[in-house]
């Protein structure tokens, strides 16, 4: 059976991410507090990826900032970060934080909320992780800068 090719394993594409000093960034945070397994996590954070794959993938197409702000009000910057991360860095750190962390974090962020369906390990309706834009590293507000990387 072929194997896909890793479109990021392009010489051009490893030359850009070493090079960036201020590399653009999107984090995951994951609720430490509800005691999901690792498969859990996984499974999550992959849901989170395709709720914010698919909505850029809805606002790239209108392509103008004019056309972006009628559809999605503020997000036409958003959607140009998102745009230069996905031809550039592609780099992703997730992070480990507790119920008042998220509280802050949907406060002082745009971010994508996965909730569980309560199928297996969490209640339904369980806030499990968090997703953000991608941002420039040096912009990061502090509520994600005082957060651990998950281990």
């Amino acid at each position: 059976m072929p194997v896909e090719p890793n479109y990021f394993d392009d010489e051009r594409l490893i030359k850009i991410r070493e090079s960036q000093e201020d590399p653009i960034v999107q984090y995951y945070i994951v609720r430490t507090d509800l005691g999901m397994s690792v498969g859990k996590i996984g499974a999550q954070i992959a849901h989170g990826a395709q709720m914010f794959a698919i909505r850029y993938a809805s606002l790239k197409f209108l392509e103008t900032d004019e056309n972006i702000e009628y559809v999605a009000p503020g997000k036409s910057k958003l959607i140009r970060m998102a745009k230069e991360w996905f031809e550039g860095s592609f780099r992703k750190v997730v992070l480990g934080g507790n119920a008042k962390d998220f509280e802050k974090i949907k406060n002082e962020l745009d971010v994508f909320l996965v909730k569980d369906a309560g199928l297996t390990e969490v209640e339904a309706g369980s806030e499990t992780v968090l997703v953000t834009w991608p941002l420039l590293k040096s912009t990061r507000p502090k509520v994600l800068t005082k957060l651990q990387v998950l281990k």
